[in-house]
């Protein structure tokens, strides 16, 4: 018998899906009665003591277009820019033509979800109708759930007519703690995947790595997609998602997001173009503004109604996740005390909050770095290359620099800063306040910068290659141990420290 390759295995398993008892309905055509595949998987966020969020997204075929038109492929580099904003998908071609395209397809979906493996006992969503209104997706928001509990859950997708039906792949997630039980936790985090930056035939080599560690969650910092960068630019709408579909369509992507819970955060490639704010000009992926094209991260990611907002894992971690996009003043103002990343309202949150917590370690999750430093990306700023971006770089200083002696000033001696957006790896300490800050640096050693040069007075680590971070909460309650590693793509750590709650 001949020996079927990978792709074969696969579009041969999607066809094997079992059918399952409908919900009552009517008479259709026949173009209505096949159920739609969930090309794209699931993926589980905003996971809490007794909550989270499943989001699909119902697709035409059962696997990503594999044979599609591929683009020339560009290596993140701003130079090219230029040459970039000429390329445009081929004429006579549509998005389903393109390599990595997931069309969408209408019919109904529902959750099944239970602490056994086989789903026994499992709990069932309602039946829900999903349609192009929302690109084909839906977000399940559960409720109710078991603390520190481990659940399984599948999706099950009927037709249009709700004549036929199948069943998505089984993953698994677990819930935080309750508040005030402590017990072990691990994250990972991850930023700036750009998908011109392959280096693996089915996505990412750091993602490979990253199932490994069996974490309990993701922090996807930012830059998940590059609507300005990869090819094609995000011109329409349909484009823009199109960069969604084709990132978390790939195999290993799917992988881990299907048996590990996830946080996102949006950054400027992902929400309009680089170093963003919500009225930048628009030039690369004109006509569309930051109006049209933010609204979509939430679309295309498990999100709750805010996109700041923290979470407690038990009694010894808080971690807080911050926007940097949607409220910023215009990065080309000049510095002072009117000039902001966070805004009024989200920054008063971020401190209150951070004081009412009595979790053995806070950990603020950034988009952009609050430490760094990044002297070369600073002002002026200046279009289209950017500059002047965030906390680290001198574009906003005095925001960065009254945060910093905030956390001194409040002896917030348990709280570390980590970000994404920096294309380099970094463990920093900032000399006027002590606080510390690693950076996860890009998801590929092809997306890295190279020419970043280690600054004694801030530098404990810099390494100018790809791979992610490990925070894993380690020791007792009496005794507890927050451990950071700085890994590689193939997940070797390359830095580690401790730090011990004081």
């Amino acid at each position: 018998m001949r020996k079927l390759d990978r792709r074969e295995i696969l579009l041969q398993s999607a066809g094997l899906l079992g059918t399952l008892a409908l919900p009552p309905g009517g008479q259709a055509a026949d173009t209505d009665s096949v159920a739609p595949h969930n090309a794209i998987g699931e993926r589980v966020g905003e996971v809490g003591a007794d909550s989270a969020t499943v989001h699909t997204r119902l697709t035409a075929a059962p696997t990503r277009n594999n044979l599609g038109y591929s683009f020339p492929v560009y290596t993140h580099n701003v130079d090219t820019i230029g040459v970039l904003s000429k390329i445009r998908i081929p004429d006579g071609l549509s998005i389903a033509g393109l390599e990595g395209a997931c069309p969408g397809k209408p019919g109904h979906v529902r959750l099944q979800y239970s602490h056994e493996p086989n789903l026994s006992r499992a709990a069932s969503t309602d039946w829900v109708a999903v349609g192009p209104q929302t690109d084909y997706t839906h977000q399940f928001r559960l409720r109710g759930l078991t603390p520190g509990s481990r659940y399984y859950y599948r999706v099950e997708i009927a037709s249009l007519n709700r004549k036929s039906s199948r069943r998505g792949n089984v993953g698994n997630f677990r819930t935080a703690p309750e508040q005030d039980r402590w017990a072990p936790v691990k994250f990972l985090a991850l930023s700036c995947q750009d998908y011109a930056c392959r280096d693996h035939l089915d996505g990412y080599r750091t993602y490979q790595a990253m199932s490994r560690q069996q974490a309990d969650f993701v922090a996807s910092i930012g830059d998940n997609v590059y609507y300005d960068l990869d090819l094609p630019f995000a011109t329409t709408i349909d484009l823009a998602r199109f960069h969604w579909h084709r990132m978390y369509s790939q195999p290993l992507v799917m992988e881990l997001f299907r048996n590990t819970a996830g946080y996102w955060l949006k950054d400027d490639h992902d929400s309009h173009e680089d170093d963003n704010w919500s009225t930048r000009p628009t030039q690369r992926v004109a006509p569309m503004s930051y109006q049209d094209l933010s609204p979509i991260f939430v679309e295309q990611v498990p999100m709750g109604p805010s996109t700041y907002r923290r979470f407690r894992w038990g009694k010894g971690l808080e971690v807080w996740l911050v926007e940097n996009r949607d409220f910023r003043s215009p990065n080309w103002d000049p510095d002072g005390p009117e000039k902001t990343i966070w805004g009024a309202k989200q920054k008063a949150w971020l401190k209150r909050s951070l004081l009412e917590s009595n979790a053995d370690f806070r950990v603020l999750i950034s988009p952009n770095c609050i430490v760094g430093p990044d002297p070369g990306h600073g002002p002026p700023f200046k279009l289209p290359g950017g500059g002047a971006d965030s906390h680290g770089d001198g574009g906003f200083e005095f925001e960065g620099r009254e945060f910093r002696h905030w956390v001194k000033d409040n002896r917030l001696t348990n709280f570390l800063t980590i970000n994404g957006d920096r294309h380099w790896q970094y463990h920093s300490v900032d000399p006027e306040t002590g606080l510390q800050e690693f950076c996860c640096g890009a998801v590929t050693d092809a997306h890295s910068v190279k020419d970043k040069v280690l600054i004694p007075r801030y530098h404990k680590f810099l390494r100018t290659r790809g791979g992610y971070l490990s925070l894993a909460l380690e020791g007792s309650a009496a005794a507890p141990i927050l451990a950071i590693k700085v890994l590689d793509i193939d997940g070797h750590v390359v830095h580690k420290t401790e730090l011990r709650r004081t």
